[in-house]
């Protein structure tokens, strides 16, 4: 069985984790192109359970790497009824905190990325003081 050096990481979980937030910020951003469409239903991204799943079924680093590559975000379709507007079940105050607390989840992710391969470099080059 081939290890990779990622495997052993936070590195698959967290490339997960920036798919999802992108698959969620271009629905959000569909929501948010359509709140005036008549009978349009709002998208949603399901994904922090099955992380969550695939983190609790996963015994060690590779078990857990393997088992977040099994994770996809799905989009589902929101068919609770319309709101007070009458045009559709979105609500942009929603949406727009959605879309805030989703753009600070993919910034904090992507810095813990940027870490980890530094953290990596410096194992590989040794810290050079820089």
């Amino acid at each position: 069985m081939k290890i990779d050096l990622f495997d052993r990481s936070r590195i698959p979980l967290l490339e997960k984790q920036l798919d999802a937030f992108t698959v969620r910020n271009k629905a959000i951003a569909n929501n948010i192109a359509n709140i005036g469409t008549p009978n349009y239903k709002r998208l949603d991204v399901n994904f922090e359970k099955q992380l969550s799943d695939a983190i609790d079924e996963s015994r060690n680093d590779i078990n857990l790497s393997k088992n977040v590559e099994q994770v996809e975000p799905e989009i589902s379709i929101d068919r609770s009824g319309l709101l007070d507007s009458g045009a559709n079940n979105v609500n942009i105050e929603s949406e727009m905190a959605e879309l805030a607390k989703n753009q600070l989840q993919f910034k904090m992710a992507a810095q813990l990325m940027s870490d980890t391969f530094k953290q990596i470099d410096e194992s590989i080059n040794g810290d050079n003081g820089q």
